[in-house]
């Protein structure tokens, strides 16, 4: 068995996900394959959680993940890593409900990022450039009216001023989140996101803002906020997975 860390070449695309736990020496109890995962494919057993996704760079994420681990951040260890796959140790919990997301659970989750943004695992990379230029291809598609339309396609084309940068998470949303057996916040998964952006970009992501606004409400420009929550949302909806009208709620405070 490989020590922990250790990293090895993929398997076949065709490969049984238990392959990547018993060449590691993992148990195979419990294995199911998990209902999460937008972009990537999760399988879990009583101990670990493999994740199969050959357009990350895991062996980065594992990095990322150990800095966050080394800052206090609650998140899962990296056990073992290759080209195509990383597996983690399971952390107990699992995705909160609705419900569970609380105020409270919010501010312990804030607490976790400003933990992150305080001692960021990688060293900071100049930006290509310090303007926000959306992507005005992602308002085809959907039935706007001809003044939704325009609005969408100058928001998206009008660059707009990047504030200091910040390392974040890059996709803190329910599905990352892990509540305890008493509905607590019990960590941050997925660093497949994590790099150098804006605190704006850390909040467009949140299911709520709230929580975010009233502590960060100094350091956060509302008008880079909701372009990032616009261009985001609009890629959620183009994939079917949100109504129309969460666009032209983010829309309607672009200004």
């Amino acid at each position: 068995m490989l020590a922990k860390g250790s990293s090895l070449s993929a398997l076949p695309m065709t490969a049984d996900p238990a392959l990547y736990f018993t060449r590691h020496g993992l148990s195979l109890v419990g294995l199911r394959r998990a209902d999460t995962g937008f972009s990537n494919e999760v399988w879990l057993t009583d101990d670990a959680v493999l994740r199969l996704s050959p357009r990350t760079d895991h062996a980065r994420e594992a990095g990322v993940a150990l800095g966050a681990l080394a800052a206090g951040v609650h998140t899962a260890r990296p056990l073992f890593w290759g080209t195509d796959y990383n597996l983690w140790e399971r952390l107990p919990g699992g995705m909160p409900t609705p419900a569970q997301l609380t105020p409270h659970f919010w501010n312990a989750v804030l607490d976790d990022l400003e933990r992150l943004h305080a001692a960021p695992p990688e060293a900071y990379s100049p930006r290509p450039s310090e303007l926000w230029v959306g992507d005005p291809g992602l308002a085809e598609g959907t039935d706007w009216t001809p003044a939704e339309l325009a609005a969408l396609l100058r928001v998206l084309s009008t660059p707009y001023p990047l504030t200091a940068p910040v390392f974040v998470h890059g996709d803190v949303y329910r599905h990352n989140l892990l509540a305890d057996a008493r509905g607590q916040y019990a960590g941050l998964l997925d660093w497949g996101n994590a790099g150098w952006a804006t605190l704006e970009h850390e909040c467009a992501v949140l299911d709520e803002l709230e929580p975010a606004l009233a502590r960060w409400s100094g350091r956060i420009d509302l008008g880079l906020l909701w372009r990032l929550r616009l261009e985001l949302l609009l890629k959620v909806a183009g994939a079917g997975r949100i109504p129309p009208s969460a666009v032209r709620e983010a829309l309607a405070h672009c200004g």
